[in-house]
C-alpha cells in the first residue's frame, strides 16, 4: 500500500519532480500559467518545485555550501563531512568554516508572491475553501524561505508583493526591515497558514499542523535571539542602531508565548508519538517509517521520486554509505565519514564509564564485554536506536558491529591518565598498543608474554589510512539508516530514507523549553512545571527516566562554558534536545540562538566512546580520549548575525551591512 500511495503522491506532487524543478516565475513551453492554476494538478506542479528548494537541513545539506539545489548536486555526497552535527559537537567530520553558506533566496519568494497574487484569479474554477488553502499552503512556503533567511542575517527586505523589474530602481530596492519586524512577517504568514491550510495532507506536503509546528520552531528561535543578543555585550553600530540586527530581552515574552500558542494548536490534531512495548524499535521506526498524521508533520522525500541517476538527482542521499562503515553489506562507498562524539553520547542515560576508587580518583569501570555496556537495561533504548554500540548487529546486513579500539597492557592509572588533553603522553605510550592493520583486517600478536590477543576491531581504530571507511570514535550513527537496505543502496545517491523536517518531539521540546523559559522571565512557576510534562513525554517513549523539576537549581554556566546563568533544569531541557534530535541537524542552531556557540568551542576537541581490552585483567574499559585526528573547533561571535551577501549589497545601497564584520 505504501508503494501504490507514494505513486500517487508523485502525480500530485507535479508533472514529475525532474520536470517540475524546471518551473520558473514564468513557467516555460506549454506550461503557462493559465494551464497550470486552472486545475489542481497544475497549482501542486508549481508548488512542488517551490517544495523542492525549501531551505531544509536535510540529509544532503552541506554546511559550508549550503542546499543541494536542483540538479547541481556534485560532489553533495560530502555533506555529512561537513555536516552541522560537527560544528554542533555531535560528530567529528571535517570542519570548513564556522559559518552558513549565503542565503538569499528572493527569486523563490517571487513564485510565491506571483502565486499568491494569481490565484484569486481562477475563483471560477477553484471553490473559495479551494483557493484559502492553496493561499495558506503558499503562505507556509514563503514563511519557510524567510525563516532561512532571517535566522542567518537578522532583518531582511520583506517583499510580499511581485516587484515590477520596469520600475525605477529606487522602488526596487528595499531596504531591510528590523529583526523583530521580520520574524513577525515570518509570523503573520504562519498564522495566515494555520486559520486556512486543509488539516489533512499527504507525505511530503504541509498542513495547517505542519504550519503550527514550523510556527513552534522559528518563533522559538526568534524568543531566544531576543532573550539572549544583549549577553554578546556587542557595541552599538550602524545595524544595531537600525534594529535590523538583534533584539531587546523585553521582546522575547511575545515569542515565546507565540511557540506555546502553536504547541496547543498541534495538539488539535491529534498527533502523538510513535511508541511501542520495544521502545528501541519504535524510535528506529520514527525515521524509517511513514508515520504522516501520528508522529510526522512534514516530511521530505527521496528515492522513487525522482532520477536515481548518480549525480543527478537531489532527491536520494549518501546517509547510510557516509554514517556506517566499509564492510560487507554496509558502505560501499567511503565509510563513516561523520563520528558520534562523546560531547553527544555522555548526555544519554547509560551505564557509568568510571567510578570513584579509594582515593577519589576516577578509574575505568571494568565490563566483561563490550557488548554489557549497551546490553544494560540502565542503557535508554533511544541511545540504542540512535547509535551501532560495538557488539550490535546491522539489521540489514547482519554484520556485527566490532568496533574495539585498542588494548591496554594493563591500565594501573586513572581515567585523567588515559583521557589527558592530548592523543598520547607517557601512559598511554607505556600501556596503550593500537593496530597498524589495513581496512578490513583483525590484527592479533602476543602481548605480554599472552598469545593470539586481538588488537583492533574489524571496524575499529587503526592507525594506518586517513577518517573513512572506519570508526575514530568508537561508536557508529544507527539513526536514518535503512534497516531494510540491499547493498546497492548503501553507495553514493543511493539512499532513500525520508527526511523528518517537523515531527511531534520537537513541537513538544519547542513548547517545553518555551514554557520554562517564560516562566523564568515571568516568575511563573507553574509554566516552569508544565514545561517537564512535555519533557517527560519524550522521555517516556525513550525508555528513560523521568526528570523532577529542581525546586532550587543551581546555576551551571561554568560547566558549560557559558557567559549568562542557566539554571540546571533549563539545561536539562536543553540537553533533552540533543537527546531526541541529535543529527536532525538542530543542534549547531539551537547553539547558535542560545548564544553559546563561541564559548562552549572554542579550541574545542572532539573525543570518542573508545572501548579496550586489558589483557592482564582480561576486561574491558571505555575511555572518553581524544578523537585520533585531532580537530579543533571555535566559533567566531560575529556569525550569530552573519554579513549579508557582498553581491546584494552591491546591487541595493539601501541594504545596511550587519555590524561586527
Amino acid at each position: 500500500m505504501k508503494t501504490i500511495k507514494y505513486l500517487i503522491m508523485i502525480v500530485v506532487m507535479g508533472i514529475t519532480i525532474t520536470s517540475c524543478q524546471d518551473l520558473d516565475l514564468e513557467p516555460k513551453g506549454i506550461f503557462d500559467e493559465a494551464t497550470l492554476f486552472s486545475s489542481d494538478y497544475g497549482v501542486r506542479s508549481y508548488l512542488g518545485a517551490i517544495y523542492n528548494e525549501l531551505p531544509i537541513e536535510d540529509l544532503n545539506y552541506y554546511h559550508n555550501r549550503g542546499y543541494a539545489s536542483g540538479n547541481n548536486i556534485s560532489n553533495y555526497w560530502e555533506a555529512q563531512k561537513n555536516s552541522p552535527a560537527v560544528l554542533g559537537g555531535e560528530a567529528t567530520g571535517r570542519k570548513e568554516g564556522d559559518g552558513t553558506p549565503d542565503y538569499w533566496p528572493y527569486e523563490r519568494i517571487r513564485r510565491i508572491n506571483n502565486f499568491i497574487e494569481a490565484i484569486p484569479n481562477y475563483s471560477d474554477i477553484h471553490s473559495e475553501e479551494q483557493i484559502n488553502e492553496y493561499l495558506g499552503e503558499a503562505h507556509f512556503l514563503r514563511a519557510f524561505y524567510y525563516f532561512g533567511m532571517v535566522k542567518r542575517y537578522g532583518g531582511v527586505p520583506i517583499i510580499d508583493v511581485v516587484q515590477d523589474p520596469a520600475a525605477p530602481l529606487e522602488e526596487l530596492w528595499v531596504p531591510r526591515a528590523t529583526e523583530y519586524d521580520s520574524w513577525k512577517f515570518i509570523y503573520e504568514d504562519l498564522k495566515f497558514a494555520m486559520e486556512n491550510m486543509a488539516e489533512k495532507s499527504v507525505t511530503g506536503r504541509a498542513n495547517r499542523y505542519s504550519a503550527a509546528a514550523l510556527m513552534t520552531r522559528a518563533m522559538l528561535y526568534a524568543a531566544s535571539t531576543a532573550n539572549y543578543f544583549e549577553t554578546l555585550n556587542i557595541t552599538a553600530g550602524p545595524a544595531i542602531n537600525a534594529g535590523v540586527m538583534g533584539m531587546k530581552k523585553d521582546q522575547a515574552a511575545e515569542f515565546y508565548q507565540y511557540v506555546i500558542d502553536a504547541a496547543a494548536l498541534v495538539d488539535q490534531g491529534g498527533y502523538q508519538l510513535h511508541d511501542g512495548a520495544n521502545k528501541e524499535l519504535a524510535f528506529v521506526e520514527i525515521f524509517t517509517e511513514d508515520l504522516n498524521g501520528t508522529e510526522d508533520l512534514f516530511v521530505k522525500l527521496f528515492g522513487q521520486f525522482g532520477n536515481t541517476s548518480l549525480y543527478n538527482s537531489r532527491l536520494n542521499h549518501s546517509w547510510d554509505t557516509m554514517v556506517l562503515p566499509l564492510g560487507t553489506g554496509l558502505a560501499t562507498d567511503v565509510g563513516v565519514a561523520l563520528h558520534p562524539a562523546w560531547d553527544l553520547l555522555k548526555l544519554y542515560q547509560m551505564p557509568a564509564i568510571a567510578e570513584e576508587d579509594e582515593n577519589g580518583d576516577l578509574v575505568p569501570v571494568r565490563f566483561n564485554s563490550l557488548d554489557e555496556l549497551w546490553k544494560s537495561d540502565e542503557m535508554e533504548p533511544r541511545a540504542k536506536g540512535t547509535f551501532f554500540f560495538s557488539g550490535m548487529a546491522e539489521p540489514a546486513s547482519g554484520e556485527v558491529m566490532d568496533i574495539q579500539a585498542g588494548v591496554y597492557r594493563s591500565f594501573p592509572g586513572t581515567l585523567a591518565d588515559a583521557t589527558a588533553d592530548a592523543q598520547t603522553n607517557d601512559f598511554m605510550e607505556q600501556h596503550r598498543i593500537r593496530s597498524t592493520a589495513a581496512r578490513g583486517v583483525i590484527e592479533r600478536r602476543t602481548v605480554d608474554g599472552v598469545p593470539d590477543v586481538k588488537i583492533n576491531g574489524l571496524y575499529g581504530i587503526s592507525l594506518s589510512g586517513g577518517d573513512e571507511g572506519r570508526s575514530t570514535t568508537g561508536v557508529f550513527i544507527r539513526k536514518y539508516t535503512n534497516p531494510n537496505a540491499t547493498a546497492g543502496e548503501r553507495g553514493l545517491y543511493r539512499s532513500y530514507t525520508p527526511f523528518k523536517v517537523l515531527r511531534y518531539a520537537e513541537v513538544l521540546l519547542n513548547r517545553a523549553e518555551a514554557l520554562y523559559e517564560l516562566g523564568l522571565l515571568t516568575g511563573d512557576e507553574s509554566k516552569k512545571a508544565e514545561a517537564f510534562n512535555y519533557i517527560n513525554q519524550v522521555r517516556n517513549r525513550a525508555g528513560a527516566k523521568p526528570y523532577t523539576m529542581v525546586a532550587a537549581p543551581k546555576d551551571v554556566s561554568v560547566e558549560i562554558n557559558a557567559l549568562y546563568p542557566i539554571d540546571e533544569n533549563l539545561q536539562f531541557i536543553r540537553d533533552e534536545r540533543a537527546r531526541e534530535l541529535a543529527f536532525e541537524n538542530h543542534r549547531f542552531f539551537d547553539f547558535r540562538r542560545w548564544r553559546i556557540m563561541h564559548t562552549k568551542f572554542d579550541n574545542f576537541y572532539h573525543r570518542g566512546l573508545n572501548g579496550y581490552y586489558v589483557v592482564d585483567e582480561d576486561k574491558y574499559i571505555f575511555l572518553n580520549d581524544r578523537e585520533k585526528h585531532n580537530r579543533s573547533l571555535s566559533y567566531n561571535r560575529a556569525n550569530y548575525h552573519q554579513q549579508i551577501p557582498g553581491g546584494e549589497i552591491n546591487r541595493n545601497p539601501n541594504l545596511i551591512r550587519n555590524d561586527g564584520h
